[in-house]
């Protein structure tokens, strides 16, 4: 249930900050410029600009807290309150201020409940360790054809489990570990990206990326749930419509020596937060 929560706060969320963002326009282009409108302005336009940023222009982290964000959304609450006694039109106030602390308290519950992974518990994980040999995993390829990790016994390799071709953050640190290639290939590592996702979109990503990585699909998240990674209801409400199933992987990276025996895992509590490529590259120099 909590998951199906998130799911639909993360549609709703960004959607309502939109909605404010264009009322507030609509009003100040009708009425003039106001510190209650610039106010409302600025907490819808800076929620509204960093889910549409994360679009458009994808990074593959954040940091924890989004400070330059977190503090336009909380400047323009408490401009939003300071300007409660300096306006007569009480009615609209109100509406506005409401509105504003609704956006706040939505922006607090973004970074602190839905950007982390409350069930996931990485010291609990007992096939997770390092030290430990991977267990068998049977994934299929983008031909439907049964690939298992079998395959990449002998080499070191990268498992990068990551949510799906929707999420901006999953699609930046592809793109970082492409521009890695040459670093990986040097080293003879396997890297294989894995997602629940419908094949068609790894096969999409494999034609964007026509290197020797392996992109592979986990048929109805079995791997993840295997491994104590699966994310039930994890994809945002409504991208459904586009063909995405509504259970995902939580973000994980595993990489083994040459017999498979596990040697780091990263299993992130926060979305956003994920190791860059550089430190993954160190962890294989030290021990494959």
């Amino acid at each position: 249930m909590n998951s199906l929560t998130k799911s639909i706060f993360i549609f709703v969320f960004p959607v309502f900050a939109l909605v404010v963002l264009i009322e507030s326009s609509w009003f100040i282009f009708q009425t003039g410029i106001s510190l209650q409108h610039v106010s409302h302005l600025l907490t819808a336009g800076t929620i509204t600009f960093f889910f549409i940023k994360a679009f458009i222009k994808p990074i593959a982290r954040t940091d924890h807290i989004l400070i330059v964000y977190t503090f336009c959304v909380f400047l323009g609450c408490v401009l939003s309150l300071l300007a409660e006694n300096l306006q007569e039109e009480t009615n609209f106030r109100i509406t506005c201020t409401v509105s504003n602390i609704i956006l706040t308290v939505g922006w607090i519950l973004y970074l602190l409940w839905y950007s982390f992974f409350q069930k996931r518990n990485a010291a609990k994980n007992s096939i997770l360790k390092v030290g430990n040999t991977l267990p068998l995993l049977r994934f299929e390829n983008t031909a439907k054809e049964e690939i298992t990790s079998e395959k990449f016994a002998g080499t070191p390799s990268i498992y990068m489990f990551y949510r799906g071709n929707w999420c901006p953050f999953c699609m930046a640190q592809i793109k970082e570990m492409v521009t890695h290639h040459e670093e990986l290939a040097d080293r003879n590592i396997n890297t294989v990206f894995i997602s629940s996702q419908p094949h068609g979109f790894s096969e999409n990503l494999a034609k964007k990326y026509p290197l020797d990585f392996q992109f592979l699909v986990d048929v109805n998240g079995e791997v993840a749930k295997q491994l104590n990674i699966f994310d039930a209801n994890g994809l945002p409400f409504g991208f459904q419509a586009f063909g995405f199933k509504s259970h995902t992987i939580m973000p994980t990276i595993i990489i083994t020596d040459s017999n498979e025996q596990i040697v780091y895992v990263n299993q992130t509590d926060n979305y956003r937060v994920r190791p860059e490529p550089s430190a993954l590259l160190k962890v294989i120099d030290a021990n494959v």
